[in-house]
């Protein structure tokens, strides 16, 4: 399974090439746009991407982009301003420092003998967990629990989703480690090549496990594995953690918190996917659920892939996230996407309001003879 990369940017391209052609100069677009703290006109943009020359403030602002989608939603003639914006990352003049530093721990074959010290420590660090670190053999199973990177998450998802799954009595293998990678940070940052590749390694893993359901609680792990399937056309379906708890949440008992949460809508699974609804339906078992926003397709988005190159940037972000929580009554809020816990980790934590991730929420909610 060899994909090149350019496929993907000529894919772009025609979406550029519409976009041009349909474009009406509303600007909705750019004032939508939460990072736009450089006011950049939709016309500065158009204007790169049909001279090819590149201003200050053009690199910096797409540099910055987040791929939250909030252009496209709001503009009047159906263009894809964030696959634009896309195009541009894989024309940008320089890669930002900060993700080259992303990458070097993100590769399977470039960085091979930093991937095995890592894993080195990951195994040791995650105890019972560990033995799925870029595990050598996988068995074939009709559930797999696909983790990536995120496997070592600080969030505790990992973790919660298999206690869960226990919990309910089900077979399951378990994908994860740096080396199963599904490569959407590389192709949300424009390094097509990069992230094709590692997508096609992670279908050939996939391959092994011979799964009917694959499950991930990384809304860009989710969205890498809906390419995959339409690109591949494989049998096996995709579900978030949270669709696949809902599946099977009839069979547990639940206490809910004592405190009201806000929900937190993923760019990926809400925006993009258009699924803002097993969150709040999973989130309803657990606590009175607040909303934050109009509409899910309003919710701040998180920021974190601009991969750190401004955070200044995402640190507004989350102080206007946190004044929204606040505002509306909500004790704590909940995210179903790890990437989301860990970008608004920090920030929760010193403002001392809980944070759950749906799956470490849920295993709380459910376990026998105990009070949450």
């Amino acid at each position: 399974m060899e994909w090149d990369g350019r496929e993907f940017e000529a894919s772009l391209k025609r979406v550029v090439e519409f976009g041009l052609d349909n474009c009406i100069g509303a600007n909705a677009c750019m004032e939508v746009c939460p990072v736009n703290r450089l006011h950049v006109s939709q016309n500065e943009l158009d204007s790169v991407l049909t001279s090819g020359v590149w201003t200050e403030r053009v690199q910096t602002f797409v540099t910055e982009c987040v791929q939250c989608a909030e252009c496209t939603l709001a503009c009047p003639a159906g263009v894809r301003r964030d696959q634009m914006m896309l195009y541009l990352k894989t024309q940008l003049p320089e890669i930002p420092a900060a993700w080259k530093k992303y990458y070097a721990v993100k590769g399977r074959r470039d960085r091979g003998w930093l991937i095995t010290l890592l894993d080195a420590g990951t195994r040791i660090s995650l105890g019972k967990l560990g033995k799925y670190v870029d595990k050598a053999h996988l068995e074939q199973k009709s559930l797999l629990f696909y983790f990536g990177c995120y496997i070592a998450s600080p969030s505790g998802a990992p973790a919660a989703t298999l206690v869960l799954a226990d919990r309910l009595g089900l077979d399951y293998e378990v994908l994860g480690g740096v080396r199963s990678c599904c490569g959407w940070p590389q192709y949300l940052s424009g390094q097509m090549g990069y992230g094709q590749q590692m997508l096609a390694h992670l279908g050939a893993l996939i391959e092994q496990v011979q799964p009917e359901i694959i499950v991930s609680g990384c809304a860009e792990c989710y969205a890498a594995l809906l390419r995959l399937k339409k690109k591949t056309n494989a049998s096996w379906a995709p579900l978030t953690t949270t669709e696949w708890l809902l599946r099977h949440a009839d069979a547990l008992t639940w206490r809910k918190f004592g405190y009201p949460m806000a929900i937190h809508d993923s760019c990926h699974i809400t925006k993009k996917v258009g699924k803002p609804d097993p969150a709040r339906q999973l989130l309803a078992r657990i606590a009175d659920v607040v909303e934050i926003a109009e509409t899910p397709e309003d919710c701040v988005c998180c920021g974190y892939y601009n991969i750190h190159a401004n955070h200044g940037l995402n640190d507004q972000l989350h102080v206007d996230k946190l004044a929204i929580v606040a505002d509306r009554g909500a004790k704590g809020m909940a995210v179903e996407c790890v990437t989301c816990w860990e970008s608004f980790h920090r920030p929760f934590q010193d403002a001392g309001v809980p944070l759950w991730d749906l799956m470490v929420a849920a295993e709380q909610a459910t376990r026998p003879q105990v009070e949450v």
